[in-house]
């Protein structure tokens, strides 16, 4: 067998095998390059992120004792700025507002009046759910990593536009739209990580990668071979 037709012979099996996946590197390529990522997948057009300025000091923190207190910080609720307290043999945080008073945890209310407050312009309202568990997307996207016992606001416009806020505490925690879905799954499709979505240095990434190089490989030298029997065609 000459080397010619051994490197096509490669270049064959090796299109077989990794072709579909250099179609989506390259496919993924051109919607990363296409979608507008700041202003449409990150939602700069449409979010105004909660800011917190810290002017007082601890108070009393609703009667816990110091000794007890694991974490304190400083969050963003609709009722206001709070402490959310982590308290020792406890799984879930308190939360304390700094203003003083009793905390009352937020309904469907509260989160769709503070969801319109982060907008940097008014959106119609679609509805407003409670989700304990937030469903995927596409099969394999997960819009909130996983994480469950949620607020969720959809909003009606072209985009899709979503809040999600912590069900307890109605903290702010991620914005998401119909931009961000495909970007992600165009993401994972690229990555070759199917679960997580974060990890570009899997061993199926690897393997493609090495495929797709002994692919190129070939083709590179069935080009070489065939400029050089052009060469002595002509001579």
């Amino acid at each position: 067998m000459t080397l010619q037709q051994t490197a096509w012979r490669w270049h064959r099996w090796l299109g077989w095998l990794v072709g579909l996946q250099v179609a989506v590197w390259v496919t993924s390529g051109v919607v990363f390059a296409l979608l507008p990522f700041d202003p449409w997948v990150k939602g700069g057009d449409d979010l105004k992120r909660p800011v917190l300025a810290l002017t007082v000091l601890p108070p009393a923190l609703g009667g816990i004792p110091p000794v007890q207190v694991r974490s304190l910080v400083a969050v963003v609720t609709p009722a206001g700025p709070a402490w959310r307290v982590g308290v020792q043999g406890e799984h879930h945080p308190r939360h304390v507002p700094l203003a003083g008073g009793d905390w009352v945890a937020p309904d469907a209310a509260a989160i769709q009046a503070y969801a319109l407050r982060l907008l940097k312009q008014p959106l119609p309202v679609r509805n407003v759910q409670r989700l304990a568990q937030v469903p995927t997307r596409l099969f394999i996207v997960d819009e909130t990593g996983g994480r469950g016992d949620l607020w969720r606001v959809q909003f009606d416009d072209a985009l899709g536009t979503r809040l999600y806020f912590d069900g307890p505490s109605g903290e702010f925690v991620t914005h998401r739209n119909e931009a961000w879905v495909w970007y992600d799954f165009f993401w994972r499709l690229h990555i070759m990580d199917y679960t997580g979505g974060e990890d570009f240095n899997n061993t199926l990434l690897r393997a493609a990668s090495i495929l797709s190089w002994a692919l190129v490989a070939a083709g590179v030298l069935l080009a070489v071979l065939a400029a050089r029997r052009r060469i002595r065609r002509r001579r």
